[in-house]
């Protein structure tokens, strides 16, 4: 949800002071600012282990800080436009900074990575992830599935099925010794995929099925 530092403090009597190293990523907020709704494609391992219960962090393990955006699409339109995208519904706990690191635009965010509570966490469907639909007043997973509607547990059970199919080619790939991606496996062109996984021999069932 889109609250301000103020409110946030009144709300739940936590302070909002980003430590000194984080600033020095990002500028903190004043009193007055809001914060949106802030979101992370956490990779497709980290997506999996959120549907699975198991999401330890949003980020690299021992890094300390991960990077957020205020749109869903975010960095990474190709893979959140396949299996969706984390909304951290309360994301002022994580103390976020705002940066311009990466474009000129106010979207980007660096935040303290620290375990959230699940109810404040929801998964956004790739269906809905170019939409305009508003975050502002939703403050609890919940209350996103209300939102996102009754088509929700569907596509999220869809979405969890295509997922495991594409872990599994990326696994099976290691396996044969293949080169890995230098970038996400899924923003690599179709013929480019299915010509490397036919010259070592593999059929799976994301590319080729």
């Amino acid at each position: 949800m889109k609250e301000s530092v103020g409110a946030f403090e009144r709300r739940t009597g936590e302070r909002y002071a980003p430590p000194l190293w984080l600033r020095a990523l990002g500028e903190a907020l004043a009193p007055r600012e809001a914060c949106p709704t802030l979101f992370r494609f956490p990779g497709p391992e980290g997506l999996q282990a959120y549907f699975q219960g198991g999401l330890r962090g949003l980020g690299p393990a021992g890094r300390g800080h991960v990077w957020l955006t205020s749109r869903p699409t975010g960095a990474y339109p190709r893979p959140v436009g396949l299996f969706g995208s984390l909304a951290l519904l309360q994301p002022l706990r994580l103390q976020p900074c705002r940066t311009h690191c990466f474009t000129h635009t106010r979207d980007n965010w660096v935040a303290l990575d620290r375990a959230v509570d699940s109810e404040e966490i929801a998964w956004m469907p790739p269906s809905l992830v170019r939409s305009r639909m508003s975050f502002d007043r939703i403050q609890t997973a919940d209350a996103a599935r209300r939102r996102f509607g009754a088509a929700h547990e569907d596509e999220r059970l869809r979405v969890m099925d295509r997922l495991s199919s594409y872990l599994e080619e990326l696994s099976e790939l290691r396996r044969a010794g293949a080169p890995g991606p230098e970038r996400h496996w899924c923003a690599v062109a179709a013929r480019d995929r299915r010509a490397l996984l036919v010259r070592y021999g593999l059929r799976t069932r994301w590319t080729l099925p």
